[in-house]
């Protein structure tokens, strides 16, 4: 067995954090050496399906891990972001540590867990749910003594851990301020989730003074009850998450609560100063609310954010009535529609009205489940379960639905294996978490949705037929967008909506379009337009995108090039056609590099530039209305299966969801 090291604290440390590190050397002590060897990181798809599993937690750390990357660059350091199981998801900082990292298996895809790496920032923050600095040699594996880590957990409204925020560094460097950085933006990142939440919150503070950047905050559901909590929040009122949730707010905090800054008090005396903040519109995302008009509008150009469907209307609201009704009465509602019809955005409406409305809505998108993390992500588990289980057990996605509604997105990409047991909780409405003996009930409101024919599925094999007919009860099919009957008014209103006008040519030309992205490609269109068109003058129909301007309003250029870098005879200047993979110019654009600098019969790739015009920088709207073509005419050949888009297109899914949503 190795030897502790001698833990050296940092001034103003306290001395737990020795004691921290010794246990954890004790629990590595026994683990097998061949666990702790070199481990190979993930393949690149299976990364790519954990990084979709956890996008949520991807992207509201985006702010944090840019403004970390920037400094740890200049430390010559790098910010990681793990997953609940140790797994590191992401990484930024400097090109030339990074290198170093990569010797001792320090990136993405290598699970940094205690029971693989032995005592580590990222591992033993995961065991023990608390920040920790692991230093040099505190590390148990000798080849780790290079490093530096300071590594918080990230923690949901509940207090599950969502992930860990790590930054680490070269040992002979070592800042003792770097811990507290790191725990302030693990932080940060939580409370961004939470302010996601469609619940109420109530924000407040110690004490009467001005606003301080530790802002306690509560979620309240309609009863007033705390649904979850920040940690700056367990810190005012002096207890934790197994206390708090589910009580009554007055339990803890005296006073009415108003919209603006009111005296409240705690239920000791002590002072407080808080108000009152209504959920974001749904869906919970970070997207300012649409102006209320009579068909709320597409959003601001200014923010490439995705969009929900307008509120009910003549289309949709006789749809929204059926499912709530079949909601209410216990039966499973099943959306089908091609992709971007708004079956999310409907589902989450539906909740709003049903009798589950009081209780979470609960989203799984089936197509993003890592088949050998399903049980655990889905069921559960008790404290102890399995190695690199958190001590306190997990309650699983299924039992965070209790009371309210599941949501099962994309639930034909579900593999069959996972079909098998996700049938029997959905038939028995209870759950058996891992390691536990007893079963837990179930209670909620089940809506799934697809852009598949489930049917057709059923008769390929590809679908379980008694899965199938345990959620079509009430079957719902949202027609496309070029479907509308008020098509051409529709998108007016969506432009003015945005503060400008549309030529008569351009509104004919718009409700033309087929439109195989509907809502969202028609919401990212019209920003793109706004945005290329600031001004009060009309957008016409010459100015549309390549693809959607009649024949006549998109001249050819030099050599018979047209916009985007694309001939008469669909031919491209370098020769591939618009069903191809795509040319390396539209590759590059894809990953957000610039275009590559190759030409072909005199004319620059993608931009329907003349040799003589090399010196000017290609135009972003003709690359982008490639880029756009492209995705388009993937979707279609492949019947708007999003992932075979994705596949034919040459980038993963996620991207291609990304640029769908503009």
């Amino acid at each position: 067995m190795q030897t502790p090291p001698t833990i050296h604290l940092a001034p103003g440390a306290r001395p737990q954090a020795a004691t921290r590190i010794h246990q954890s050397w004790a629990r590595c002590a026994d683990l097998d050496p061949a666990l702790l060897a070199d481990p190979n990181p993930l393949p690149r798809a299976d990364l790519d399906l954990r990084r979709e599993a956890h996008r949520h937690l991807l992207r509201a750390a985006e702010p944090s891990l840019g403004a970390l990357g920037t400094l740890a660059d200049s430390a010559h350091s790098v910010v990681l972001l793990a997953d609940p199981s140790g797994l590191i998801l992401h990484e930024r900082g400097s090109r030339s540590f990074q290198d170093k990292a990569r010797r001792v298996a320090l990136q993405p895809g290598v699970s940094w867990a205690e029971p693989l790496r032995g005592t580590n920032a990222i591992g033993t923050a995961l065991h023990d749910g608390r920040a920790v600095r692991i230093h040099g040699a505190e590390h148990f594996l000798a080849c780790n003594s290079i490093l530096s880590c300071h590594a918080a957990p990230i923690f949901s409204a509940t207090g599950e851990i969502l992930g860990i925020l790590d930054l680490s560094g070269p040992a002979d460097d070592m800042r003792d301020t770097m811990l507290a950085l790191v725990q302030r933006m693990a932080r940060g990142i939580a409370d961004q989730i939470l302010g996601e939440s469609p619940l109420r919150r109530l924000d407040f503070r110690l004490g009467r003074g001005p606003e301080d950047d530790g802002h306690a905050l509560l979620l309240l559901d309609d009863d007033a009850r705390i649904a979850g909590a920040n940690e700056a929040a367990l810190r005012a009122l002096d207890a934790d998450w197994g206390r708090l949730i589910g009580t009554p707010c007055a339990q803890w905090i005296d006073g009415p609560l108003r919209s603006r800054d009111a005296p409240l008090h705690r239920h000791d005396g002590q002072p407080l100063t808080g108000r009152l903040i209504g959920p974001p519109p749904a869906p919970a995302r970070p997207a300012p609310a649409p102006p209320a008009t009579a068909r709320p509008p597409a959003p601001a150009p200014v923010r490439p954010t995705a969009r929900p469907l307008p509120e009910p209307d003549a289309v949709s609201s006789p749809l929204l009535d059926q499912a709530v009704r079949a909601l209410d009465t216990g039966l499973a509602v099943l959306l089908c529609g091609e992709t971007g019809t708004g079956k999310e955005v409907l589902s989450r409406h539906i909740h709003a009205r049903s009798v589950w409305r009081t209780g979470p809505f609960v989203a799984i998108n089936c197509a993003a489940l890592p088949e050998h993390l399903v049980e655990s992500e889905l069921f559960g588990y008790e404290p102890g379960a399995f190695t690199g289980a958190r001590r306190e057990g997990a309650r699983g996605l299924l039992r965070q639905a209790q009371g309210g509604v599941l949501f099962l997105d994309e639930i034909g990409d579900m593999p069959l294996a996972l079909q098998t047991r996700l049938l029997r909780v959905l038939q028995e409405r209870e759950v058996q978490p891992l390691g536990s003996d007893k079963r837990v009930p179930l209670e909620f409101g089940l809506i799934s949705a697809s852009h598949q024919d489930l049917k057709s599925l059923v008769a390929q094999g590809r679908f379980r037929a008694d899965l199938y007919y345990r959620l079509q009860d009430m079957p719902l099919q949202l027609p496309p967008l070029r479907a509308r009957p008020d098509l051409a008014a529709f998108i007016g209103d969506a432009y003015r909506a945005l503060e400008g006008h549309l030529a008569g040519d351009a509104l004919a030309a718009l409700a033309r379009h087929d439109w195989p992205g509907n809502y969202r490609e028609l919401f990212s269109v019209l920003r793109r337009l706004r945005c290329q068109h600031p001004g009060p003058a009309p957008v016409a129909a010459r100015d549309l995108p390549g693809d959607i301007a009649p024949p006549a309003c998109a001249p050819a250029g030099p050599d018979g090039i047209g916009p985007g870098g694309i001939g008469a005879d669909g031919i491209g200047a370098d020769g591939i056609g618009p069903d191809g993979i795509g040319p390396i110019a539209l590759a590059d654009a894809f990953r957000g590099g610039a275009p590559a600098a190759r030409t072909g019969a005199g004319i620059g790739i993608g931009t329907g530039l003349s040799d003589t015009d090399t010196g000017a920088t290609p135009p972003a709207a003709g690359l982008r209305a490639l880029e756009r073509q492209a995705i388009e005419q993937a979707l279609r050949a492949c019947q708007g299966n999003v992932s075979r888009a994705a596949r034919r297109l040459g980038i993963h899914r996620s991207t291609l969801y990304r640029k769908l949503k503009g």
